[in-house]
């Protein structure tokens, strides 16, 4: 009887090693999943921001429009060339603040209705290329 059980546990002997290796092989693939889930999160939080800034903007040169109405057609920007000095300040913001901007120009083109596109693209360092177009109808009419 005594050989039988002592066979029985030499058959047992390393099931408790193998167990703790699968555990830890098991626990390594959570963590790196874990890791992949951080990744692109923070993937995810710089695209949200470099949208925001390019909203931000368009917004504050549609603003600048509106303010400067006898101008407007100084604001139309092919984005080749050297920029009109009424527009040179915020294009060297949209190169500052958004990367791969200065490879890819913002462009403004202002219709005979007075209508303004304003496209803004960025690249990131680690993506593809976005933009962010902003249609504005500039009203110059007061009653309206």
């Amino acid at each position: 009887m005594k050989q039988h059980v002592r066979q029985f546990r030499d058959r047992q002997d390393g099931v408790a090693l193998l167990e703790a290796l699968i555990a830890i092989l098991i626990i390594s693939f959570g963590i790196l999943g874990i890791i992949g889930l951080q990744a692109n999160t923070i993937s995810a939080t710089s695209d949200a921001r470099y949208r925001v800034e390019a909203g931000a903007l368009a917004d504050r040169i549609v603003a600048e429009m509106w303010v400067n109405p006898d101008n407007l057609a100084k604001y139309d920007w092919a984005g080749s060339g050297t920029p009109d000095p009424v527009l040179a300040a915020w294009v060297a913001d949209v190169k500052t603040v958004l990367p791969g901007a200065s490879a890819l120009p913002p462009t403004i083109d202002i219709d005979a209705d007075n209508v303004a596109t304003i496209t803004i693209r960025w690249q990131p360092p680690s993506g593809q290329a976005h933009h962010h177009m902003v249609i504005a109808h500039l009203n110059q009419d007061p009653e309206n």
